[in-house]
């Protein structure tokens, strides 16, 4: 799992998730990776991205219902 900006083999602009995560998992790692690397476009470090995106998959965990709009907010639609 991981995106463009954190491993050189990932296609610019592309987010891969691994393909042996259950189907229920796959959009919480999917929000991770998409908040991570979007703040890695402001500038912040992947220490605190990755931080502040843990931080994000762990709420929307524990507040399915909010899972579809915070994707969205990080551009999946």
């Amino acid at each position: 799992m991981g995106h463009d900006h954190v491993y050189e083999f990932v296609p610019e602009n592309e987010v891969w998730i691994d393909n042996d995560l259950e189907e229920a998992e796959r959009p919480y790692v999917l929000l991770h990776e998409l908040h991570e690397r979007n703040l890695m476009l402001k500038g912040w470090t992947y220490s605190k991205a990755h931080e502040d995106s843990s931080q994000l998959e762990y709420h929307c965990r524990h507040h399915p219902n909010e899972l579809h709009a915070a994707l969205a907010k990080e551009g999946w639609e």
